[in-house]
């Protein structure tokens, strides 16, 4: 291994981790933000609304999130609608963590008892406090966990977005590859950083696991 060839190309590497950490981490967000009410919804037994996010959810996990990544980047224009290639990654990758993150989240909620919610609504408690002082920090036990264990698999599914020329970890190793032709230094080290930003998440689901399985 060449160590001054891969010293060379590791500023360029760290920067393209950077945008990879971001995407990740803003997808995981807007993916929460999104699938949150839906998982609350989806939470009614046989309604017609209930019944059509589990088909909505059952199909988006159907497709994979190159598919759907294509599907805004070329879709989009058709209605109009040009967005900056990174904005447009970004909408591909939520929709693609949307329907994962609400089966996540409305497991969580599932695992609570009913009983708490309706012993809470006996005392007289509104509804927004039976949620944030009943409800949630219960279901959080079970959540967070597999959350960020989630967390995992956009990072790693960040990649496709190379294909739409984001400069993300993927597209950069790749182009160095192509100007170098010396892909083993290149690989092996893009493939470490994958390793090091997956390992923090790793850490972060097992440290919250620890948390959260206590009272």
């Amino acid at each position: 291994m060449d160590f001054a060839f891969l010293l060379e190309n590791l500023p360029a590497l760290l920067r393209a981790a950077w945008t990879t950490a971001w995407l990740t981490l803003a997808t995981l967000v807007l993916s929460t933000l999104i699938a949150l009410p839906l998982a609350v919804s989806g939470l009614r037994r046989e309604t017609p609304l209930s019944r059509g996010l589990a088909a909505a959810s059952t199909l988006m996990r159907s497709i994979p999130t190159l598919v759907i990544l294509f599907l805004v980047y070329y879709g989009l224009p058709q209605v109009g609608l040009v967005l900056p290639a990174l904005t447009t990654a970004l909408v591909g990758l939520t929709l693609s963590a949307v329907a994962y993150t609400m089966e996540i989240l409305r497991a969580g909620l599932k695992s609570v008892d009913s009983g708490q919610y309706e012993a809470a609504a006996a005392l007289g408690l509104p509804a927004w406090l039976i949620w944030g002082r009943v409800i949630y920090p219960q279901a959080l036990r079970v959540i967070v966990p597999t959350w960020l264990s989630n967390a995992t698999l956009i990072l790693k599914g960040t990649s496709v977005a190379s294909i739409i020329t984001i400069p993300e970890l993927t597209a950069i190793a790749n182009e160095i590859v192509s100007e170098t032709y010396r892909p083993f230094e290149i690989l092996l080290s893009t493939a470490a950083i994958y390793i090091l930003l997956g390992s923090a998440l790793a850490l972060a689901a097992r440290a919250s696991a620890r948390r959260w399985s206590h009272p």
